[in-house]
């Protein structure tokens, strides 16, 4: 931070302005800024009023009419025949007129130091320039004496008398900077105090060097709320006007460590195609093409991918090393860019041994082969467990959230407890090509040679897994069954319609049972020559407990499926296929 001892400017050298004068240019007006309008008088009159009056710094004369516009600021002069336009400007530097907005602020922050300035203007009214220069001296005598309280106190005090004063403004954030009391609150309030004092400070320059000094100011005081990026930004601006060899550094140093720069890389080993990302500390510009500033040795062909604020290399290969360079002047979307060339050594490891299964629907057909198909990455051989939930614990299955899902550890611990029964287990051996998936089919006959009425539950972990308790392992639920269920909810109630998947014939003479959520029987029916059967409407309105959960079938031969009841089904009304109107409705 720079310190506010070699800085502070003397009182009468913040009071002195230099001869104040007005500059004119015919047919032209200065828009906006209205302070107020004084009819029936000459131009030279209107200068004078002007002169004398603290708040004018511009007016539009409109000859013919002999109407004197005051303004309280200009900016752009435009053209306006039968006009002259004037500006209050003094010997000293150029006045450059109201400062732009501070694009790199929040709203949040340039609207409290619009209200601060508020609340001192109303605690100083009355006072006038001269308490102002008072209190000045009594601030550097402050300062003087390391007294930053007293000086906070005066500064404020001498803004309030005279709140159009840039260096009193700057001063005051200054103070307030430095001043470090032991109670913490009243230090964050002493900072909220020096940025809005030093915003109100740019918001009341007019030259040169007070813009510039009053962005050095704001500089500092977001330093001392760690708002760096706004910072970096004020102390350029503050820069781009004048330069200052010890800000200079003090700015170096601010963009070294909070500005543009690499943050961090990430290698992805573990997807087919790996690739290397990195990231940034700032967003990067959209639609910027970004390959010239990237190289990578080691890569014959690769492709550069932007998102936000990272730059990802894609098309590596596993166990290879590579050098990543990102070349100097690489852009940022803050207006900075990389000052210097990063380079990065990087390794793409093996993939990490892995296993998962392939689909996530259930039933298998009774009469195919059975195999459930397994794709493992860089293991010789996996882990299988199978276990059996049984038809009556089916309900507390599906009312958790453990169906059709993939379970940890615990879960399936959990499910053994409460809910299930171990049926096999054992290793299977899979062939291994280094980094590449491969599939094995796992043969459910030879595991399972006798089927009973259930849900099963298969998981594999793979060899030289170092995955831990709580991270999912591979699962598969699966039935065994010939039958295809099928349900119609309507205003007659439940209808199910029950075929072979094998041949697709209506399945007859099939028990189904209407389980609730409670695992209590709603109904139970059974299947006609052409397969179907159907539930009371009053069966299927429960609420709560007693709303349906799932709908059990098993056929004469031992045959056994079921369907889940809380997952939604097909909306076909949206589709032109409503149907036709109940009957009466």
């Amino acid at each position: 931070m720079i310190l506010i001892c070699a800085l502070v400017v003397s009182a009468p050298a913040m009071a002195q302005e230099g001869s104040r004068r007005i500059e004119t240019t015919e047919n032209a007006d200065y828009f906006g800024y209205d302070l107020r309008t004084v009819q029936g008088i000459a131009l030279e009159e209107c200068k004078t009023i002007c002169l004398g009056d603290r708040q004018c710094k511009a007016f539009t004369y409109n000859v013919k009419a002999g109407w004197c516009f005051l303004k309280s600021d200009y900016d752009t002069l435009n053209s306006f025949a039968g006009a002259v336009a004037g500006r209050v400007v003094s010997d000293g530097e150029p006045d450059l007129g109201a400062a732009p907005d501070l694009a790199f602020l929040p709203a949040s922050l340039l609207d409290e130091a619009r209200a601060y300035r508020d609340r001192v203007i109303a605690r100083g009214a009355g006072s006038t320039s001269q308490q102002s220069t008072r209190l000045l001296r009594l601030a550097e005598a402050s300062i003087a004496e390391g007294d930053m309280e007293g000086a906070v106190r005066n500064f404020a005090a001498a803004v309030a008398a005279d709140p159009d004063q840039s260096p009193i403004w700057a001063e005051l954030s200054r103070s307030a900077s430095a001043y470090a009391p032991q109670d913490a609150k009243l230090t964050r309030s002493l900072r909220s105090v020096a940025v809005s004092a030093a915003i109100n400070a740019y918001r009341t320059s007019r030259t040169v060097s007070t813009r510039a000094d009053s962005l050095a100011a704001l500089g500092e005081a977001l330093e001392g709320v760690e708002n760096w990026r706004p910072a970096i930004s004020a102390y350029r601006a503050s820069l781009d006007l004048r330069e200052v060899p010890a800000l200079r550094a003090t700015y170096a140093d601010l963009r070294e460590r909070y500005g543009f720069r690499v943050v961090d890389n990430t290698v992805d080993a573990d997807s087919e195609t790996p690739r290397v990302c990195v990231q940034f500390s700032e967003d990067l510009v959209k639609g910027q093409d970004y390959s010239q500033y990237v190289s990578i040795e080691g890569a014959n062909d690769f492709a550069i991918e932007t998102d936000n604020r990272q730059i990802c290399v894609d098309g590596l290969e596993h166990g290879q090393r590579y050098r990543l360079v990102l070349r100097q002047g690489l852009p940022s979307a803050v207006d900075e860019t990389l000052e210097a060339p990063v380079e990065l050594s990087l390794y793409v490891r093996d993939r990490s041994p892995a296993a998962r299964f392939t689909g996530s629907s259930f039933v298998l057909p009774a009469k195919s082969r059975l195999g459930i198909p397994l794709v493992t990455i860089n293991a010789p051989s996996a882990d299988l467990k199978l276990f059996r939930v049984g038809d009556r614990a089916l309900s507390q299955i599906i009312n958790g959230s453990q169906f059709l899902n993939q379970l940890d550890s615990y879960s399936i611990d959990t499910i053994m407890q409460d809910a299930g029964s171990a049926v096999w287990e054992g290793a299977i051996d899979v062939a291994s090509v280094p980094n590449r998936e491969v599939i094995t089919s796992i043969p459910v006959e030879t595991l399972l040679p006798e089927r009973q009425p259930g849900v099963y539950v298969l998981t594999a972990v793979p060899l030289g897994d170092k995955s831990e308790n709580w991270d999912a392992r591979a699962t598969q639920w699966f039935v065994i069954s010939d039958i295809g269920l099928t349900t119609f909810a309507g205003e007659d109630g439940l209808s199910v319609f029950l075929r072979s998947l094998d041949s697709a014939e209506p399945l007859g003479s099939v028990q189904l049972t209407l389980l609730a959520r409670n695992n209590e029987v709603l109904g139970e029916a059974v299947t006609d020559g052409d397969g179907r059967a159907t539930f009371q409407p009053g069966l299927i309105r429960g609420q709560s407990g007693l709303a349906p959960a799932a709908l059990l079938a098993k056929g004469p031969d031992g045959d056994f499926v079921f369907l889940d009841l809380t997952r939604g089904g097909f909306d076909l009304s949206d589709r032109g296929v409503a149907g036709r109107a109940a009957p009466g409705g």
